[in-house]
Order: C-alpha cells, then structure tokens, then sequence
C-alpha cells in the first residue's frame, strides 16, 4: 500500500509508460545490435569527444563487440522485466514516479558501463549505478532499518570503489592511454608489478559490486528496497557488473597470476 500519502494514480500511469516504452526501445535495440555484433560486423567504436586533461586525455567513446552486445541484451531484458513487475507490485506507492526514473537511470549507467570504451567512461557509468543502487534500496526511506541499509549498501561499495579507480589510475598511467584498447595493447610492455597492482585494485571494485568477500556486507541488507530491485537489478544486473569488468580487460588479469588466484 502507500506509504506517507496517496498516489497520484495519473502521474503513475503516466510514469510507467514512461518507464516501460524506452526499456521495450532498449531491448529491442540491444537484440538487433547483438544479432549485428555476434554475426559479422564484429568490433565497432567511435569517440564523441576527447577531453584534454594536461596528461592523459579522456576520449569519451563508446564500443562494440561480441561481448558488449551480449551483456547489453541480458541488462535489457532484467530492466525491462524489473519495469513490468514494477507497474504492479508498486501500484498505489505514490514515489512510483521516481522510483521507475531510478530504475532507467541505473539501466542507462549499466549500459555506459558494457559500452564504454575508456575506462574513465566505464567509471562513471559504474558510479551512477551505485548511486541509483543507494536511491532504490532506501526506496521506503521513512523505515530507518531501510535508510541505515541504504547507506551501508552506498558506503560498503564506494570503498571497493576507490581501488577500482586507482587500479584505473594506474593501467592509465602505465600505457598511457585510458582508452581500453590502448590498454590491453600496452600490457605486454608493462610490468609484472605494475599489473599485478593495478588488476589487484580493480579487484576491489569488483569484489564490491559484485558483493565477494570481504565487501559483500551491503547485499543482504539490499533485501530493504523493494522486491523487483532486490531480486532482479541486485542479483542479476548489478553483481553481473564485476564479473563483466574481468572479461572486458581479460587480457589485462590473464597477464597477472597472483589477481587470478586472488580472484578464483
């Protein structure tokens, strides 16, 4: 039922339209964009924009590839089926409106995250995720058992955080290029210490998306927002973040053994 008032049952049907026509656009485009990906067209990027920084310069790009597409099509769809769910089993909440515009915020910094082609690109998309993650679980915020899971789930993740981008700092510095393909070009010419430092720092990122020992606190105490974000968007598309971060820059930890046994 509602909680603190009634809905406004219009701006709700208006909310969920709003909510549910881009996530079916979305979908559909990541289909016919996997099905492009996976049968010839192979790799396609492009740079929007380079950003001088007076060292490294940021290229704001984007890419795709077999795997991108693929992941691009699994976050569609839970998005979508979060979005549907949502129309129902928030009917009569009257932070409806809100909550879905949190839910497609959190699907397009997903889709940053799988298309980006720079890692300070994929950054970005990563802390809009954990920020939306924060907005959603503290949905029912007026429960302080809901706020305090809210803030642990944002302070637990944004710890992981800062060696993720760190580790991020480092690669950069190291090829000098934060573009992802000038990365994985560079590695053979690296270090086995500089690697081994920057995929350990990644780890940490990834250990707190994903919700691995020992940052794996904030996720039972996700339970707190409302069942389609706990069960769909944490367990299927937020964890999946992590893993989609090592098979993006394979190359990267497949050069650095101590990470991987770390990691198994």
């Amino acid at each position: 039922g509602a909680r603190g008032g009634a809905a406004d049952l219009t701006a709700d049907r208006r909310a969920a339209l709003i909510a549910v026509v881009p996530a079916v656009l979305s979908t559909l485009l990541a289909l016919w964009t996997a099905y492009t990906a996976l049968t010839g067209a192979g790799v396609s990027t492009g740079t929007l924009d380079v950003i001088p920084t007076g060292s490294l310069p940021i290229s704001v790009g984007l890419l795709v590839d077999p795997l991108s597409a693929s992941v691009a099509v699994l976050v569609t769809v839970v998005a979508l089926a979060v979005q549907v769910y949502s129309v129902g089993y928030l009917a009569g909440d009257r932070r409806y409106p809100s909550y879905s515009a949190f839910v497609s915020l959190f699907t397009s910094a997903m889709l940053l995250v799988v298309h980006a082609a720079d890692l300070l690109v994929l950054y970005v998309g990563w802390e809009v995720m954990g920020l939306c993650s924060y907005l959603l679980i503290g949905h029912w915020w007026e429960d302080r058992a809901n706020s305090r899971a809210a803030i642990k789930s944002f302070l637990v993740t944004r710890v992981g955080d800062v060696g993720f981008l760190f580790g991020i700092f480092v690669l950069g510095a190291a090829a000098g290029s934060f573009r992802i393909a000038d990365v994985i070009a560079e590695v053979p010419r690296m270090s086995s210490g500089t690697v081994v430092t920057a995929t350990l720092l990644l780890l940490a990122g990834v250990a707190g998306k994903s919700a691995q020992v020992p940052l794996h606190t904030w996720l039972p105490d996700a339970m707190a927002g409302p069942t389609p974000i706990s069960a769909l968007i944490h367990a299927a598309t937020m964890v999946a973040a992590g893993i989609f971060l090592v098979a993006r820059l394979h190359p990267v930890f497949a050069g650095a053994g101590p990470t991987l046994d770390v990691l198994a």
